[in-house]
């Protein structure tokens, strides 16, 4: 009997490791798809690509999509490092990225692209230029700062090994989910419309906005426990 039971607690412990791992990658996938927001994109794609053939724009869009997947690569190698030069804790940054994640989703909730992704002034220079793969397109268009910024939170809260593989993978998932969105621009855009891209970025916000409101509170819940330990002194 006692070896039954220590098999079942066994498989149970197991069952409840791969339910917290999964729901690490499906919080890291969905978290980074909803910031990203590539359906928001497609629009400024089509204008900022409208003079180029086919073949430019495609190598356009990889030159994109590869900057877009290198800068979130490189954050999130560099991410600890950056905490400990700078003496940044991570509930500082999980709250001021809480604040950017709540900022860009009620932009979104207005289904108004977020000016903390690409201001009117980058994405009017961009439209100039001869090749927009690297930036606006790559970044900040693809890849801003609410994006490092998740990369980034992400990574901190990577407790096993298993979790940190969730962050890469969903990454790169994310990268894929953009490429296939902007390569199927055009038919996006007409199969939806303004309006149904409007509300597919509206539900994008909401998650966004709540995102960005858990962050804040896992932010400074440790902080306030803190403070009333040392006021109860």
């Amino acid at each position: 009997m006692p070896a039954a039971w220590n098999g079942l607690r066994s498989r149970m412990a197991g069952t409840m490791h791969l339910s917290d791992e999964l729901g690490f990658a499906l919080l890291s996938f969905t978290s980074l798809l909803a910031i990203v927001n590539p359906l928001s994109a497609t629009p400024m794609f089509l204008a900022l690509t409208s003079e180029y053939t086919p073949a430019q724009r495609r190598r356009t869009l990889q030159r994109g999509v590869l900057t877009a997947f290198l800068v979130m690569v490189g954050f999130a190698l560099l991410g600890r490092w950056i905490f400990t030069v700078y003496g940044i804790t991570i509930n500082a940054f999980r709250i001021a990225g809480g604040l950017i994640f709540f900022g860009i989703g009620l932009d979104m909730l207005q289904a108004k692209r977020s000016r903390v992704k690409a201001t009117e002034e980058e994405e009017s220079e961009g439209s100039m230029k001869e090749d927009v793969g690297i930036t606006p397109l790559g970044m900040p268009m693809i890849t801003g700062p609410g994006t490092i910024t998740t990369v980034m939170v992400l990574v901190s809260q990577a407790e096993t090994r298993a979790h940190l593989v969730a962050v890469y993978a969903a990454m790169v998932a994310v990268t894929i989910v953009t490429w296939i969105v902007l390569a199927g621009s055009n038919r996006i855009v007409s199969l939806f419309g303004q309006t149904g891209l409007n509300v597919m970025t509206r539900l994008m916000g909401l998650l966004v906005t709540v995102v960005g409101v858990q962050s804040v509170i896992d932010g400074l819940s440790p902080v306030l426990v803190n403070i009333l330990k040392m006021a109860g002194r």
